[in-house]
């Protein structure tokens, strides 16, 4: 097992039950099937943001983990994963922690397969090995930064933005809205380092990537000014590893980082389907769906059809075919989505039947209502985008 004594910026009285309980749980339930309990994420990079509150523990990140079984061994169903995220919180529960689980349970091929993606890029450089073979991490194909995926990068930010904003949607969600700004905030550096060729794991060490890289000719091509952009970083920064941390954001920091991502967010988009700055944004995602091919497009769809059943989606197949028509994989729809909602709320527009029309699965209720429209929109993005890459 880890010594998680050195872990250098998560206190042993957190890291401790944490550990613990992750390998408990899947000792408990995996016996000799088990192969490794690998620790990742935030926590696994010593940035995890947590809160002390009446003598217990409480992480705002979840707690990330990547379970390897044995190469015959079976994966478990849709209810035996949640019943091991739900002991794994209960073991923590009872030593101080609170804390939301998050496990993927793989055999080692899956390891081998990992696309040149940020996850695969961090796994290996920082992920934990809690239990089980040292080398585990040693299957993941040793990308270099130039090699990540443009698109997955892009992606991750596409998710970051739909998390904000629909969280800011939400009249009691504003402590949630200002960390997942601060996270939007972390993750527009990640994905603009990737298309840039500097990426590297952890925060730390792309807060000081972005310092440079904004001091040198290059960032000159990129769409906003740096002056302004690199002290919001740094307390973002310095408020996601600092849990006692009292960074004070000015009134329109929310503001100022959704309207920078959205600048990106457009600008990777331009780059990734080669088209000019002046597109809108309507075609690039068309283009995009052109350029990903027919295969790629049917892929999205086809687990939309999983994911739902055969008779629970049947009701949906002429709009969802509409949408493959006009070249928008269930993902790029949502992102789409999330577009002309954010352009309707600045026009002052309270009808939201242009953004309503693009999601997957919508009611009528949603028309009319920003704070409804925002669920459906996170209802969608999880049913349909969290759990594949399609």
């Amino acid at each position: 097992m880890v010594d998680v004594d050195k872990i250098e910026f998560t206190p042993p009285a957190l890291a401790h039950p944490i550990a613990k309980g992750l390998v408990r749980a899947c000792r408990q339930v995996f016996g000799k099937t088990l192969k490794a309990v690998v620790l990742t994420g935030s926590l696994a990079r010593n940035e995890a943001t947590y809160v002390n509150r009446e003598g217990r523990a409480i992480l705002q990140s979840d707690v990330e983990a990547l379970v390897v079984l044995h190469e015959d061994a079976a994966l478990p169903s849709r209810a035996s994963h949640d019943a091991l995220c739900h002991l794994a919180e209960h073991l923590m529960d009872e030593q101080g922690v609170n804390v939301e689980v998050s496990f993927s349970v793989v055999h080692p091929g899956y390891l081998r397969a990992l696309p040149p993606h940020i996850y695969s890029y961090e796994l290996r450089c920082c992920g934990l090995v809690l239990w089980g073979e040292p080398e585990v991490l040693h299957l993941i194909p040793p990308y270099t930064a130039a090699q990540l995926s443009q698109e997955d990068a892009w992606r991750i930010l596409s998710n970051r933005l739909l998390e904000q904003m629909t969280a800011a949607a939400n009249p009691d969600g504003q402590a949630l809205a200002r960390y997942r700004s601060i996270k939007l905030c972390l993750d527009l550096t990640s994905s603009l380092l990737v298309f840039c060729g500097r990426f590297e794991a952890g925060y730390r060490a792309r807060l000081l990537c972005m310092e440079k890289f904004a001091a040198s000719p290059e960032a000159a091509v990129l769409p906003f000014d740096f002056a302004a952009y690199m002290p919001l970083l740094r307390q973002c920064v310095a408020s996601k590893l600092d849990s006692g941390s009292t960074v004070q954001f000015d009134a329109d920091f929310e503001t100022r980082v959704v309207a920078w991502a959205w600048r990106v967010w457009h600008w990777e988009l331009c780059a990734l389907t080669s088209c000019s700055e002046d597109s809108a944004v309507e075609h690039l995602l068309r283009a995009f769906g052109a350029q990903l091919g027919h295969r790629r497009l049917l892929r999205g769809w086809a687990y939309a059809v999983r994911r739902r059943g055969w008779l629970a989606s049947a009701p949906h197949w002429l709009h969802w075919l509409s949408l493959f028509a006009e070249g928008l994989t269930p993902r790029h729809a949502i992102y789409l989505a999330l577009y002309r909602w954010q352009q309707l709320r600045v026009q002052g527009v309270a009808d939201f039947t242009p953004a309503c029309e693009l999601l997957p699965v919508s009611t009528s209720a949603a028309r009319s209502s920003a704070e409804v429209l925002a669920g459906e929109l996170m209802h969608n993005y999880k049913e349909f985008a969290v759990e594949t890459r399609a």
